[in-house]
């Protein structure tokens, strides 16, 4: 006979030592994150950053994310990253905002997150995993975290959710946006034996099998001008046809990362492996899509020699985490919705500006849920594409009912659309810059972070770097770029 196995097993109470005692406590070290930790420590908190990964920097070495995309309004942490990623050869020099993606070298981009960092004076810890909040009442003191020294607790003033999947202000019992289907996961991967001359030649003469607002190179690749190109239509039609690549594949794929040292040694990175349907909150889903993701991208490979320009490509690795795009998203002070950004809405808390270049159609997103990105009606080259600037404001970052708590990133206070059109790196940069310096005035002056004076925030953002200031923003060459590739405009 079977054993019965009990539905739960009782855990003994125990006394948790307390490791720690700080002024901010951020969890996670990716694009919300690393910003909060620094800003925070430039401003005079005592920091510590928690990630539960072996090293900083979230999507970008983690998931081979290796661009910053929509970059219109580079500025503040996310421009001194960029500066320095370029006197480190991990990225150009020669970068204009208005070509929107700049490409950057993962493993540079590690360093340079952990010198500024270290540089700040906060205080990192890796491998370790947040696994309760410590509640008094409806405010946060700190959380629990379980790591290679067992099971201990943080305390802090201020905490800043930046884990990517809200997991601090769950336990601390935040109310969340309704669960709707997520967008797709990605499995990246990093390929040698690219020919960027015979790509852009074969683009060049074939406008036609590419899409249009990524961009045909602007004569040559120059790790500036022109980093991304996705289409290959024609090519994933016919592999789709013959049985090389799966019905359910697609319509086309994407070349990216190429800087200017990946130019020279015919390195990038390809955007073609979708994962759809996963619960990234879900341990059972997610260890699934990672075991897909990497089948998937074994299965894929053998269909790059009939590609142009690829033939002689091979896989040098594959992320080292599937790339997750939806995940939990709180309930804020302010939530953010689909026609903030379609009406370009200002506020007066906004602690970031973000450029959104797509269709004001409700329903559209870049990213199907089913899939079906690229299909005939979904993509840039057919529908009309509008470009507006809007704001993101600082009651995004503030849970709703929850005191001594801020988010940071793509979990923060938006609806399911508009989160879909503001969750990409610069702006998860910019909202952790703003949750960085909000926690240390917090801290400093003994007041939640609900207290903090937004224009007295909006200040000190300004005085670091960080732009708010629409004019800045270079949006009519934003315009003249996407028009001279062709891109169908909305009437301004």
């Amino acid at each position: 006979m079977s054993e019965i196995v009990p539905a739960t097993i009782r855990e003994p109470a125990r006394d948790i030592p307390v490791v720690k005692s700080v002024d901010v406590l951020v969890v996670g070290g990716g694009s919300g994150g690393y910003p909060a930790a620094i800003s925070a420590a430039r401003n005079g908190a005592r920091v510590l950053l928690i990630e539960r990964n072996a090293m900083v920097g979230g999507t970008g070495p983690m998931s081979f994310v290796t661009e910053f995309l929509s970059c219109e309004n580079l500025s503040g942490i996310a421009q001194e990253v960029a500066e320095r990623l370029a006197r480190q050869g991990g990225a150009t020099d020669a970068f204009q905002p208005e070509f929107f993606n700049l490409a950057f070298d993962p493993e540079v981009l590690k360093l340079v997150i952990l010198d500024m960092l270290l540089e700040a004076g906060a205080e990192v810890l890796l491998n370790t995993l947040v696994v309760d909040a410590i509640m008094d009442g409806d405010t946060i003191k700190g959380v629990v975290i379980e790591n290679k020294s067992g099971r201990q607790a943080v305390l802090a003033d201020v905490v800043i959710d930046a884990s990517g999947d809200a997991d601090v202000a769950v336990r601390a019992g935040v109310a969340m946006q309704p669960k709707e289907t997520p967008q797709p996961m990605m499995m990246l991967c990093r390929i040698g034996g690219v020919d960027y001359a015979r790509v852009q030649d074969y683009a060049h003469s074939h406008p036609e099998d590419f899409v249009k607002s990524w961009g045909i190179p602007p004569g040559a690749f120059d790790g500036g001008k022109c980093v991304h190109i996705g289409g290959w239509f024609a090519a994933v039609k016919a592999a789709k046809e013959t049985g090389l690549l799966p019905q359910d594949f697609g319509n086309y794929f994407s070349l990216f990362g190429a800087t200017p040292a990946n130019l020279k040694h015919g390195i990038g990175y390809i955007y073609a492996v979708r994962v759809i349907d996963r619960d990234p909150t879900n341990a059972q889903d997610l260890s699934e899509a990672e075991i897909e993701g990497r089948l998937k991208v074994r299965d894929f490979m053998p269909f790059l020699a009939i590609v142009p320009g690829l033939e002689n490509a091979f896989l040098i690795d594959m992320a080292p985490a599937i790339g997750v795009r939806d995940s939990r998203r709180i309930v804020g002070d302010y939530i953010l919705t689909t026609d903030d950004i379609f009406a370009a809405r200002s506020f007066e808390d906004e602690i970031a500006l973000k450029v959104y270049r797509g269709p004001n159609i409700r329903g559209w997103v870049r990213h199907p849920t089913d899939g079906s990105e690229g299909s005939k009606n979904h993509g840039l080259n057919e529908v009309p594409t509008s470009v507006v600037v809007f704001g993101i404001p600082y009651r995004c970052l503030l849970p709703r009912g929850i005191e001594g708590l801020l988010v940071a990133g793509k979990t923060v206070s938006f609806d399911n659309e508009a989160h879909q059109r503001c969750r990409l790196m610069p702006e998860c940069m910019a909202m952790g810059e703003a949750a960085g310096v909000a926690a240390a005035l917090s801290a400093k002056r003994n007041i939640t972070p609900r207290q903090v004076d937004a224009g007295e925030l909006r200040r000190l953002l300004a005085n670091q770097g960080l732009n708010l200031t629409r004019a800045a923003i270079r949006i009519e060459q934003v315009r003249e770029i996407l028009a001279s590739r062709g891109v169908h405009l909305a009437k301004a």
